[in-house]
């Protein structure tokens, strides 16, 4: 295989990866909005509403990712197979399946609005904080759910910059409509709650266009008999979906450590780990979905050499990306604390060796992600599962468990790390023997 070709792979992986980050920068811009501007036009009670309400994007997300990332492999396979009908009956499947789902779960959150909210954790202080914010959002889930969904399949049907492009507008309106709704017209935090809502309509909207362009190769069939992909759909699709619900996870659980451990102070330097954290899971999500459709595509094709090199441009550059942030971390952490918060002394003296030890685990954080995308684009969902519930369950509560036992606060820091390492170390010796008997099942398959 010549240089050249080498060099064209990596040219396709970064036609995914680039609009892929600038949308994924795009979300984490309005994610830090949304709370600038309840923070600012609602006030700390409304802030503290809106962190109750959060996890429920966790909900539609886990739903939208368990359709879409498993419909968008099964579609690419299938693709690569020289088999388009079955990839058309996928994509219509995992369309009016996640439709469905949403729709139902719009329903039940209107109509049980408030023990939703109780559900979340809202008291009878943030009840109304928290209802107001959720009215128009769960009347749209649906929407979210669907945009969420579309992101995935639009994006491996090979219009990564139709995405982009989608998922920046919306993420735009939602920040522009914070301010419009919050700032200015006083709504509060049903204005916060519409602004978010119709932020996903806009980028649906868009990703529509994908269907009536020529350059679409999935569309909608009647041959949607074969429940049998429904099955292979959420098989592809449950190691996202596990994922999604333990980074949720993770931060309860750590919350909860570190309030018996040390306290509220140590709850506010894992409030900003915590976010440099979901920036750094959205940016190595992306790197592992643009190479995702590649991988697909070639495994159906029973291109092995194709789909190796694929995984290999994205485990270098989440390596390359993780080892400079990391490199960033340990020279400049006060800096990195302080744009989070004012230069509190006690902040920066507890979360400057905070930050170190956690994001130890930044460079296996991104590798495991890579690894994990790798088996699940290539449908093997025995080893995407096994590493999701791995690093994401079993690993950080047997960690919380033992470790602040042992090293009190600092063990609290040291259980991510360790599971990533752990789980880097368990599944990266897998992945050459792994590599080896895929090749041959290929070639064999291919003759």
């Amino acid at each position: 295989m010549s240089v050249q070709t080498t060099r064209s792979i990596w040219r396709n992986y970064l036609h995914y990866l680039i609009p892929t980050i600038i949308g994924a920068v795009a979300h984490t811009i309005y994610c830090m909005a949304d709370v600038f501007f309840v923070s600012h036009g609602v006030g700390p009670t409304g802030l503290a509403g809106l962190n109750v309400a959060l996890p429920i994007f966790t909900v539609y997300t886990m739903f939208s990712l368990l359709i879409g990332v498993g419909a968008a492999t099964t579609i690419s396979v299938c693709q690569g197979a020289g088999e388009p009908e079955k990839a058309n009956t996928s994509f219509t499947l995992a369309f009016f399946l996640n439709l469905a789902i949403g729709i139902l779960i719009s329903v039940i959150g209107s109509l049980m609005m408030d023990d939703v909210a109780r559900l979340l954790g809202a008291d009878e202080q943030l009840l109304p904080y928290v209802t107001d914010y959720l009215r128009p959002i769960s009347a749209t889930a649906f929407m979210y759910m669907m945009s969420s969904m579309m992101t995935v399949i639009v994006r491996s049907d090979g219009a990564p910059k139709l995405v982009m492009v989608a998922s920046t507008a919306g993420n735009l309106c939602n920040v522009l409509l914070d301010y419009v709704t919050v700032n200015l017209l006083q709504w509060g935090m049903f204005g916060a709650g519409l602004a978010t809502a119709i932020g996903p309509c806009v980028s649906l909207m868009i990703l529509s266009v994908h269907f009536v362009r020529k350059q679409n190769q999935i569309r909608f069939t009647r041959r949607i008999r074969d429940l049998r992909i429904v099955l292979r759909i959420l098989r592809n699709g449950i190691g996202s979906s596990v994922l999604e619900i333990s980074s949720g996870l993770v931060i309860f659980l750590f919350n909860i450590a570190l309030l018996q451990v040390s306290g509220s102070q140590a709850v506010a330097v894992f409030t900003i780990i915590s976010n440099i954290g979901y920036v750094g899971k959205g940016i190595f999500s992306g790197m592992a979905q643009a190479a995702q459709p590649m991988i697909s595509i070639h495994y159906g094709a029973k291109d092995f050499f194709t789909l190796r090199q694929a995984n290999r441009c994205a485990m270098i550059t989440a390596l390359v990306f993780a080892a400079v942030v990391y490199i960033l971390i340990l020279l400049f952490p006060d800096f990195i604390i302080s744009t989070f918060v004012s230069n509190d002394l006690q902040i920066l003296s507890m979360g400057r060796p905070a930050i170190r030890i956690y994001f130890l685990s930044f460079i296996f954080t991104g590798l495991n992600t890579i690894l994990m995308y790798y088996f699940q684009s290539v449908e093997k969902a025995s080893y995407t599962m096994t590493i999701a519930v791995l690093r994401g369950i079993v690993l950080i509560v047997a960690g919380l468990l033992i470790l602040p036992h042992i090293l009190q606060i600092t063990g609290v820091w040291l259980t991510l790390p360790l599971a990533e390492i752990l789980t880097f170390c368990l599944f990266f010796p897998l992945l050459f023997p792994f590599e080896r008997r895929l090749q041959r099942s290929l070639s064999s398959e291919a003759k």
